[in-house]
């Protein structure tokens, strides 16, 4: 009696055994071998790349606030009107870094950036927030003129007026801003906000 119970469960092992294998074989005819890892990096760093050169081309943009306001006509000797087109230090001081990057090979164009600062004759109020594109014009001579003195001979080709890069903030949007960097200003934040010495990475201004 033991022998034909080991004849029997001998059977069973045989069969359970083969039907493993066929399933084994079948996995194995239906098996894919899964693509190789793709090297690290390869589908974050092009967004990244795109980002660095579009914060590189914001460095080339003449933004309108580095003009004097346009609110009052400031006469030269010659009898020149000067209204709204001479630059204030930082705007100087970023035109020379401009030019400065430039002599060194950097393919960016130089923006000049539309004002919108202007009163129109025609309208109701009066209020100074309207675009002149002769303004804007005269600005950019002011910029060719400028980078032509520092050495930048194909000036002329490079400088043109058109709306900056990066938008600005609604008076909502500033206004939060203002109170985050006062909260970082009072809770261990440094001197300021990010950075060193009051501003956004560095003394006292984005950037800077």
């Amino acid at each position: 009696m033991s022998h034909c119970r080991l004849f029997y469960c001998l059977v069973v092992l045989a069969v359970v055994l083969s039907a493993v294998g066929c399933r084994r074989r079948d996995a194995d005819l239906f098996y894919e071998q899964p693509p190789p890892p793709v090297v690290l990096g390869t589908y974050v760093d092009e967004p990244f790349e795109i980002q660095e050169r579009n914060a590189e081309a914001s460095k080339f943009v003449i933004y309108a606030h580095e003009f004097r306001l346009n609110d009052d006509d400031e006469v030269v000797g010659d009898g020149d009107v000067l209204n709204g087109l001479r630059m204030n230090e930082d705007g100087q001081d970023h035109l020379r870094q401009i030019a400065a990057n430039l002599r060194h090979g950097s393919p960016y164009a130089v923006i000049v950036e539309r004002s919108r600062t202007s009163e129109r004759a025609d309208s109701r109020y009066g209020y100074p927030v309207n675009y002149n594109a002769q303004l804007d014009n005269r600005r950019r001579s002011v910029v060719v003129n400028a980078l032509v003195r520092m050495g930048i001979e194909n000036a002329d080709e490079i400088v043109v007026v058109t709306p900056a890069f990066a938008e600005g903030l609604t008076g909502r949007e500033a206004q939060r801003a203002y109170r985050r960097g006062m909260q970082f200003n009072n809770y261990g934040g440094g001197a300021g906000g990010f950075g060193n010495n009051g501003g956004f990475g560095g003394f006292g201004g984005i950037g800077r």
